[in-house]
């Protein structure tokens, strides 16, 4: 497991500054040339030497830089499958949104009705059009393999078709702020057979949380000999981790990064060795992710509650940092419910990239609140904090956990909907039995022929009449069926 750390340079003085934005503007050139010239079928190992001489860069320098590209190209090439399926999922699901307005509009209507729907189908004839140009496009690279990469953002790029309304005074405003933000980063890469663990930027110890980091720079930005800048760092997390990396002879990365308050630099080594705690004969602990809170509900070793706990969570309105800080107080919040159990962790995994694509016809509060939900900043996060605590972290299969821990341990245990959810969660991370409760009334033996399925097919069911009954208001449409569980239970379903 790789671990990043990332600090602020607090005091640099006006000629680190000038180093550091020099050493990002040759690498941000180098970098768009090379993407240039992969796109014509280059070869990097062919195009080193010229690079090294056009750009004045060292061969290690021009290494990170390739490998750096070549792990964005491998990104959106291996993210393009999934895009296209999302589109092609959003444009079915907009398809489906016009036909229905269709089908009512060629019903008698008001007129102030008419008009709304009329509106509202346009509007959303518009989007089904962008849709299928999107779909288009992905499917025209994927065919000529080309990958799209805009370095510096393609907001900021498409501000200077517009400057006043993106707070620009004149184009050459926007090309400095844009020319600014191509060149606002760069990567020294780590190697374990090299001094500190990098031969670009060496660290060293100062202690109390503090490291001298030497830089080595691009031969065209070498004054009289003089290869190397030299400054102190403050790393209040992770300064264990450096140092052990230190020691151990470990890998270090780093990455460079200037915003709007001035440089950061990101260190990147491997993860300490896993210590592990937790043992899943003592029980387990799951974890139920919602909108506004985490659900948490711990189990002894027979799958029975022992405690539970409300973590509020809420990210809607909130910007990147702002969320990622929410998302840490929390996890550190159910690190010290779950530190000292010495019992696993146990999730759901989730995938919301198709519920995403639906929300065509969904309400506005819906689509926020599903598009606010940072699951997999979470679940990274809750993986790291585990790990430094020593607790395994389980992903279970997510089927029908919600409607398993409302209709067979909520009334039972008195817990909530979440908290039950949480408890089929953990159970599902020991191996233990879904079947239905033996002493309910609607729990019938299956004829033998059916007494192989999954239990999962009679969860299936019971999911399936739930959703008759609520389109009906209430009313069961299988009168061989007792609501809200069917008939035709299997006691013995594994």
């Amino acid at each position: 497991m790789q671990r990043t750390y990332h600090t602020r340079i607090s005091d640099p003085d006006e000629r680190l500054d000038e180093v550091l934005d020099g050493y990002a503007e040759v690498y941000g050139r180098a970098e768009r040339a090379l993407l240039a010239d992969l796109a014509r079928g280059g070869d990097p190992a062919a195009l080193k030497s010229d690079y090294l001489i056009r750009f004045g860069l060292t061969a290690r320098q021009f290494n990170a830089m390739a490998i750096n590209l070549k792990g964005k190209i491998a990104s959106i090439q291996e993210r393009r499958a999934g895009l296209l399926e999302e589109a092609r999922a959003r444009i079915k699901k907009a398809e489906q949104v016009v036909a229905k307005l269709d089908q009512v509009l060629s019903q008698p209507l008001e007129a102030a009705e008419r008009r709304r729907r009329l509106n509202t189908r346009h509007q959303k004839q518009r989007r089904l059009a962008r849709l299928r140009a999107r779909l288009a496009q992905l499917e025209a690279d994927r065919a000529d393999d080309r990958v799209r990469l805009c370095f510096g953002g393609r907001k900021r790029f498409h501000a200077q078709f517009d400057l006043h309304a993106n707070g620009y005074d004149s184009h050459d405003a926007w090309r400095a702020d844009w020319c600014r933000a191509r060149a606002s980063q760069f990567v020294v890469l780590g190697s374990k057979d090299e001094t500190g663990g990098c031969q670009g930027c060496v660290a060293e110890y100062l202690g109390e949380q503090c490291f001298a980091l030497r830089l080595r720079l691009p031969n065209v930005l070498c004054q009289e000999g003089d290869k190397y800048v030299r400054f102190d760092i403050r790393l209040p997390y992770g300064t264990e981790a450096l140092v052990a990396a230190l020691t151990l002879e470990q890998a270090i990365s780093y990455r460079f990064q200037r915003d709007a308050q001035g440089w950061r630099v990101f260190i990147t080594t491997q993860a300490r060795p896993f210590e592990q705690r937790s043992d899943r004969q003592l029980g387990a602990i799951g974890v139920d992710l919602n909108a506004d809170h985490l659900a948490v509900c711990e189990t002894d070793r027979h799958g029975n509650p022992i405690a539970s706990l409300t973590i509020p969570l809420v990210t809607y309105g909130l910007d990147r940092h702002q969320t990622q800080a929410r998302i840490g107080e929390a996890i550190k919040t159910l690190m010290d419910f779950a530190r000292d159990r010495g019992k696993p962790l146990a999730i759901e995994k989730l995938d919301f990239s198709a519920k995403k694509a639906a929300l065509e016809a969904e309400g506005g509060r819906y689509a926020r609140m599903l598009s606010a939900l940072a699951y997999d900043r979470i679940v990274a996060t809750l993986k790291a904090r585990a790990h430094d605590a020593g607790l395994e972290v389980f992903s279970r299969h997510p089927a029908y956990t919600s409607l398993i821990g409302r209709e067979k341990f909520a009334e039972r245990y008195g817990l909530g909907p979440h908290h039950a959810a949480a408890l089929v969660i953990a159970r599902r991370a020991l191996n233990l039995s879904e079947r239905p409760n033996r002493r309910a009334g609607t729990a019938r033996p299956l004829p033998v022929r059916n007494r192989g399925r999954h239990v999962w097919a009679f969860w299936r069911q019971v999911a399936r009449e739930q959703r008759r009954m609520y389109r009906t208001g209430g009313r069961s449409t299988d009168r061989s069926r007792a609501p809200p569980t069917p008939r035709g239970t299997a006691r013995t379903a594994t």
